[in-house]
């Protein structure tokens, strides 16, 4: 394929790439393809221009070897040993008319050079930063209500049962009434955006507008996780930590100065009812949290926990954790104030009232050559199960 068909190409894949039907991976595939073709073009021009000034240079010598200007030429040499040792001779020739005071009689010719740009390159790939939003939002219970057209809804959940009565003959049943209550959670709006100018859209490589979608994304999903811990449930979430105690009762809040080798069984023999040692709860704690349980060593200096890390989550001796810096570290807390959960992730009920919609608009600083992105979201959540979580704060050691 020629230049002129790869710059026929190029032009048609431009003006697609213009079209807003377009889609965001279409758009990549065009930039990525529209490179490769500048390249191939770029390399096929200079080669085209290489080969127009050797012909150029053939055609300016004469039958005998000698070039239109009377330079010999030896035909020993290439044609790059040719050209230097003429435009020493130019130069040397130069010299000695200056000296002699030639000034206004010396002929000017120009010294040919070819030279090589030192070309830019960027990498097609940009380098991530260190993880900013973790996965709570995406393992506690998500409920999709995207068509249901509701403002909110009420989460029933069971809260205790009876217990059966010996009875004596015609005599009436025992009564054993369970008792249920329920969370109500609203929907709430929650947005992102972000501003990129227009030169970056445009930059050749890297596919930061992708880059900017998945950040502004993200920006969206880390206020929903700090929602699901910290929410006050006033024109928000109800997170974990004010839960009211219609939901989580008093006696589910646990005090625990220091992080001990007993500090574990504390906690997951605490949580729960009076049968069951409960095998699906979660430890949802600061990363500087599980340091702490990591600096835990026995009478033999061995580490008492042993923890398992795969990415903001893992197990300490079998029991599963989640990491989030929506929580306060240990080291960071006020006496009284709670620096890890307990609980049976699916206790916690995210509503999802609408699709994620992620928008971009030139329009609004048109003038500007900005770009707008900006993600909204309807959500809303609460705890959802009688007693399901347990804090665990820190008070002042005595002395």
């Amino acid at each position: 394929m020629g230049i002129k068909e790869l710059i026929e190409k190029r032009a048609a894949l431009l003006a697609e790439a213009q079209k807003p039907e377009t889609t965001a991976e279409r758009f990549a595939e065009i930039r990525s393809e529209v490179e490769r073709l500048n390249f191939t073009i770029e390399e096929m021009q200079k080669a085209a221009e290489s080969e127009q000034r050797e012909e150029e240079l053939r055609a300016a010598r004469k039958p005998n070897g000698k070039p239109a200007d009377g330079t010999v030429f030896d035909q020993n040499k290439t044609d790059a040993e040719t050209r230097k040792a003429a435009e020493i001779e130019a130069i040397e020739t130069r010299a000695k008319d200056l000296k002699a005071g030639k000034h206004a009689s010396v002929e000017h010719r120009a010294v040919s050079s070819t030279q090589t740009p030192l070309s830019v390159l960027a990498s097609g790939e940009i380098n991530p930063a260190f993880e900013q939003v973790g996965t709570l939002d995406r393992l506690v219970k998500n409920v999709h209500l995207e068509n249901a057209n509701a403002e909110s809804y009420k989460a029933p959940f069971a809260k205790t049962i009876g217990e059966g009565g010996i009875t004596s003959e015609g005599a009436a049943a025992t009564s054993a009434e369970p008792t249920f209550g329920y969370a109500t959670i609203n929907k709430i709006k929650i947005t992102a955006y972000a501003e990129v100018n227009e030169e970056v859209e445009k930059l050749p490589a890297a596919d930061y507008v992708s880059a900017v979608e998945d950040a502004v994304v993200g920006a969206w999903r880390k206020k929903v996780v700090g929602q699901i811990v910290n929410g006050s449930g006033t024109d928000e979430l109800v997170g974990i930590a004010n839960a009211p105690t219609s939901i989580i009762t008093a006696a589910q809040r646990k005090t625990i100065a220091t992080i001990d080798e007993n500090t574990l069984d504390e906690i997951v023999f605490d949580y729960g009812g009076d049968e069951d040692v409960e095998g699906d709860a979660y430890l949802i704690l600061n990363k500087l949290t599980l340091k702490e349980f990591a600096k835990v060593k026995g009478t033999d200096k061995r580490r008492v926990y042993e923890i398992v890390v795969r990415g903001n989550t893992g197990t300490i001796n079998g029991i599963p954790f989640v990491c989030t810096s929506k929580v306060s570290a240990f080291g960071n807390v006020a006496d009284g104030a709670a620096y890890l959960y307990y609980g049976k992730l699916h206790g916690y009920e995210l509503a999802l009232f609408s699709t994620l919609d992620v928008t971009k608009s030139t329009d609004y600083k048109f003038k500007e050559g900005v770009t707008a992105y900006k993600v909204v979201g309807f959500v809303g959540g609460s705890p959802a199960m009688y007693n399901g979580f347990m804090s665990v704060q820190k008070k002042a050691k005595t002395t």
